[in-house]
């Protein structure tokens, strides 16, 4: 391989690596797969209605949404799972029927570890189908799942229904998001230099 052909190996493979490295960036995927839950309706009211993007646009008790097995059966809970894990960064649960109810968020780790990451007042809107988005500082680990927890007794007169739950997150730690690894720089600059050098000896 004659030195043109070497200094444009270098710079492919230092562009590539860079590329890849400022593509490792922020992620928004919707639940793949239900880890467990406290109770289900069953049927078009399923835990597996909870999964994939949202469906239902549509407010109230209508079939396509997980909602836990009656009214007012106090504190449930379901956990859903993500394709690819991520340093979290916060989440989204569309409610379409008795907002309001979310009182707990945990994060669950590779290795199936609960980590809470919110509590508080869920402020959604009654009445209407409402993305309840919810941040919080990127974890430390990374996390392949959410679990949701409810409070049925809020409202006595609906039933408490999520269509679909998002996890955000990024897929290295945010501190190195952008910025390529020392090894793609090396490749990168080596490309460089040997670039100017070819043009040096051409002149």
């Amino acid at each position: 391989m004659n030195l043109k052909h070497k200094v444009s190996s270098l710079l492919a493979a230092g562009l590539l690596a860079a590329s890849g490295a400022a593509q490792a960036g922020p992620i928004s995927q919707w639940a793949s797969s239900v880890v467990g839950f406290s109770s289900q309706w069953g049927g078009s009211w399923a835990a597996t209605q909870a999964l994939n993007a949202p469906d239902r646009m549509t407010y109230g008790d209508i079939a396509g949404a997980w909602a836990p097995n009656g009214r007012e059966v106090g504190q449930q809970w379901i956990s859903v799972g993500f394709t690819e894990a991520v340093y979290s960064t916060g989440a989204l649960i569309r409610e379409v029927s008795g907002n309001g109810f979310v009182y707990q968020v945990d994060v669950i780790d590779t290795l199936g570890n609960l980590h809470q990451v919110w509590s508080g007042a869920d402020t959604s809107p009654a009445n209407q189908v409402f993305d309840f988005t919810l941040g919080w500082a990127e974890t430390s680990f990374m996390v392949q799942g959410l679990k949701v927890y409810i409070d049925t007794n809020r409202n006595p007169r609906e039933y408490e229904e999520i269509d679909a739950i998002q996890l955000t997150g990024n897929r290295t730690p945010s501190q190195a998001q952008d910025v390529p690894e020392p090894a793609s720089l090396g490749l990168l600059g080596l490309g460089l230099a040997g670039l100017a050098a070819v043009r040096r000896k051409r002149r």
